[in-house]
């Protein structure tokens, strides 16, 4: 059974993780598809913007001013270099300009798109008996909105070509070429939040699965703890029975006996065998019928129970168990408060769980502080080991070696103290440790 849950852990993990890098695939897929169809349909409308004569003014300005250039320049009039100074001046004017083309525009404001146009080649015709002259070459600024210098993509080219001829030749004929970028601020910012859909149902479904992953394993485990206390107790109830049975089954054929060879005192000691297993019997059907029953505990009857009265109930246990040392350190007069028999069912059970598991010195001691008392009792016994410390109070569970119970009991009697203790709002703690005994720690509230 083990090796099962073992093999379900192993393929959980497994499934999920490979369910998330494909998950991981898809949305970054998806990523891809919502990004591009932005892009293209930013450079639509930035086409749009171009086309519609929005800014055929604005073109007009440097137009014209080139132009000029380009004329002065054939007569000789200004040099190349001048060229980038003369259009540096129409810059700012014309970029506000196109900031406000682009923020009137529902579609690019929404992108928070910025559109930058440059020169990058600009060549005269000067002498048609020499090649063309290259005014400028590079990536010089006509306008454009971005201030922070971001990143760029390409948009579109164009090229604007004077051919009149002066005198019936190309003479003064020019070439200027120019190249649109644009980009956007908060491209994954509008992309993330067009997938936030996606985004959130994949988490939530990875969650899901993770969750259910988890519950049908501590479910699974559930089971198989449930399962082994189920048949370890069957185990352990036969295992009780079978002294009391087999005791009785030899006292009964002792009488069944018809010669008369039975002495007075062998049919006294036959009816006593008898009368004890009965009870003995009846006790573990008792603690059965309680722990299925779990009935609410009575504490009404509770009273105080002074250090005298927990002597007693110790001196009891020690009567029955003359191997046990049993010492009970001055206790002044601390109480607790408490049903008689509740406080000797509890003590009872933990100086037996004492003796069963190998001690041979056993401390009691009871305490008083300004709100509560505590009862303490610790062994020398086997200890316990801190795997088994958070669960011995559960019911029907017993500290075991291997498979093997080292001590009868059907594992109700801790389970019986811990609710005993927790019906008066008291606590009970344990401190142990392998080979080196344990202490139980009581404490309860004053009334």
């Amino acid at each position: 059974m083990k090796r099962k849950i073992y093999f379900l852990i192993a393929g959980c993990i497994i499934t999920v993780a490979a369910l998330a890098p494909i998950q991981g695939y898809f949305i970054y897929n998806t990523y891809r598809l919502y990004a591009k169809e932005a892009n293209a349909q930013i450079t639509q409308e930035l086409l749009r913007l171009e086309t519609d004569g929005k800014l055929d003014t604005i073109n007009s300005v440097w137009m014209s001013r080139t132009q000029q250039f380009m004329r002065d320049y054939a007569e000789g009039k200004v040099k190349s270099t001048e060229y980038e100074k003369a259009m540096r001046g129409l810059s700012d004017s014309l970029s506000g300009e196109v900031q406000q083309c682009i923020a009137s525009d529902s579609m690019l404001a929404k992108y928070d798109v910025t559109y930058t146009n440059y020169v990058t080649s600009a060549r005269i015709c000067k002498d048609t008996t020499q090649p063309a002259d290259t005014i400028f070459k590079g990536k010089m600024l006509l306008y454009g909105t971005n201030v922070e210098n971001v990143p760029e993509d390409k948009a579109s080219q164009s090229t604007w070509r004077d051919n009149t001829r002066q005198n019936d030749s190309l003479s003064g004929a020019f070439e200027v070429v120019t190249t649109r970028y644009y980009s956007i601020a908060n491209w994954e910012k509008l992309v993330f939040a067009r997938m936030s859909g996606l985004l959130i149902f994949s988490v939530l479904l990875l969650v899901f699965v993770v969750v259910l992953f988890y519950l049908s394993i501590k479910n699974l485990i559930a089971q198989k703890k449930i399962a082994d206390i189920k048949t370890d107790f069957i185990n352990n109830i036969t295992h009780e029975f079978q002294t009391p049975l087999g005791a009785m089954d030899i006292a009964v054929k002792m009488l069944q006996r018809n010669d008369g060879g039975l002495t007075e005192e062998q049919f006294g000691h036959s009816i006593s065998i008898i009368d004890r297993q009965n009870k003995r019997m009846q006790k573990l059907f008792g603690q059965v019928t309680d722990a299925s029953l779990s009935t609410e505990i009575d504490t009404t009857q509770a009273t105080i129970i002074s250090h005298t009265d927990i002597a007693e109930i110790v001196n009891d246990f020690a009567l029955s168990h003359p191997e046990i040392m049993t010492m009970q350190p001055q206790m002044d007069d601390a109480a607790l408060f408490m049903d008689k028999f509740h406080i000797g069912t509890i003590l009872n059970n933990l100086l037996d769980n004492a003796a069963k598991y190998g001690a041979t010195k056993i401390l009691v001691s009871l305490k008083d502080w300004e709100k509560q008392a505590t009862l303490t009792i610790a062994d020398n016994g086997m200890g316990i080991a801190e795997k088994d410390q958070k669960l011995i109070f559960d019911k029907f569970y017993r500290v075991e070696k291997g498979n093997i119970h080292t001590a009868k009991g059907l594992g109700l009697g801790l389970y019986y103290v811990k609710e005993t203790v927790a019906a008066y709002k008291g606590t009970i703690t344990v401190k142990s440790e392998p080979g080196k005994g344990s202490e139980f720690t009581i404490t309860l509230p004053k009334p």
